[in-house]
């Protein structure tokens, strides 16, 4: 049987179809659209096994296959072609040195350290919510992660705006035409993210863009093409991840009266319900996908050289020789070794900084409006990969 990640039943209900996939084996045949049939695991050892052997499993399949990224993505334009050799899409030791630079950077910026300006962001976005039927993800759960990330980067405020309508398109990616034209639609941001890499060379200031800029360890800097590959990552995955996260803990809270009062009542705990939000509900449900650098297997299951295969976080989150009670959303299990934010060697870099973002959406939002509801039922997303309310419309 060949699946479909973006079927509406399974974003609404995915236990039954991930019961069947576990009862297949390790690895079931999955549909992507642009992509085609690849192997997913279905199980949390299997995952794990994937993610942890960076050398079987590969994710640049040029040298298997003989046919690069850029041979595969023939039809990107000529200015889009740096992208497609960003760090999820490397391997060791090209990877292992680009990261170490990224984490030389990171380390500059502390990640907790923005706390007080993330919370002053944040009630200022609901300072401007209307009162009645609100769309909170424009009001706020979009806003506010796109604000931080651009704070972390160190992006001028002047130049917000364009980068909003720049990269709306690329929230909207549901079919291979959409994808298209945000692939088009990026263009005015690489040259802005060149203008400001330039700027950070001259005159370094604040923020992870200058501090990329200048890292260097063993003489080795980053290109600059691989600063707009590594920036653009990091704006992407730091920003979309979080306004699904988020998204989805909103809807959760206003459908659970229980849920809403342990989360009033146990601030301390409001840690341990957002890690069991990522893992509930998954809503990046699998990663990059890899190439197996040789013939071999996965708990048995055989798997051909060149043959795509992927991590089924979604499955390995319901695992249940890995969860008690895995399809129970418990707000403070512990522990809880989810796998949400990856595992292994290209484990998310900003898993932290989206922590803190939901942490404080939510504590802001719930402060201001505890009482909110939904003023309808949300459709999930039929984007690929993710499992996310499509919108969250409140009564205020």
């Amino acid at each position: 049987m060949v699946y479909r990640l973006n079927d509406p039943d399974f974003l609404a209900d995915p236990a039954p179809t991930l019961a069947q996939m576990r009862a297949e084996g390790p690895l079931v045949r999955v549909k992507l659209p642009i992509v085609g049939q690849i192997w997913m695991t279905t199980s949390d050892a299997a995952a794990r096994t994937l993610l942890k052997n960076p050398d079987l499993f590969r994710r640049d399949p040029g040298p298997i296959t003989g046919k690069p990224l850029a041979k595969r993505f023939w039809w990107m334009p000529g200015f889009f072609k740096p992208l497609l050799d960003t760090m999820i899409v490397m391997d060791d030791p090209a990877h292992r040195q680009m990261r170490r630079l990224v984490e030389l950077a990171f380390a500059r910026a502390t990640i907790e350290d923005l706390r007080p300006q993330l919370t002053k962001m944040a009630d200022g976005l609901l300072d401007a919510v209307p009162s009645g039927r609100v769309d909170i993800v424009k009001h706020y759960t979009r806003p506010l992660p796109f604000l931080a990330i651009c704070t972390l980067l160190g992006i001028p405020e002047d130049r917000h705006d364009a980068l909003t309508r720049r990269m709306a398109p690329l929230s909207a990616v549901t079919n291979p035409f959409r994808a298209i034209y945000a692939v088009l639609r990026l263009r005015g941001v690489l040259a802005d993210f060149r203008d400001l890499f330039a700027q950070a060379r001259e005159t370094p200031g604040p923020g992870l863009i200058s501090a990329l800029v200048h890292a260097e360890e063993d003489g080795q800097k980053l290109t600059e093409d691989q600063l707009l590959s590594m920036v653009l990552l990091l704006f992407l995955a730091g920003h979309e991840t979080t306004v699904h996260l988020i998204n989805a803990a909103i809807v959760g809270l206003a459908t659970d009266p229980d849920l809403r009062a342990h989360f009033a009542e146990n601030p301390d705990t409001r840690h341990l319900l957002i890690e069991e939000f990522m893992r509930h509900i998954s809503p990046v449900m699998t990663t990059k996908m890899m190439f197996a650098a040789q013939d071999t297997d996965i708990l048995g299951a055989p798997i051909k050289k060149g043959e795509m295969v992927a991590p089924l976080l979604l499955a390995a989150n319901h695992d249940p020789e890995r969860f008690e009670t895995p399809e129970s959303f418990i707000p403070d299990r512990k522990p809880n070794a989810h796998l949400g934010f990856g595992f292994g060697p290209h484990v998310c870099l900003g898993m932290q900084l989206a922590r803190i973002e939901a942490s404080i959406a939510l504590d802001r939002l719930f402060a201001r409006r505890p009482d909110l509801q939904l003023a309808e039922m949300p459709r999930y997303l039929r984007r690929p990969g993710l499992r996310a309310p499509a919108s969250v419309i409140l009564k205020l």
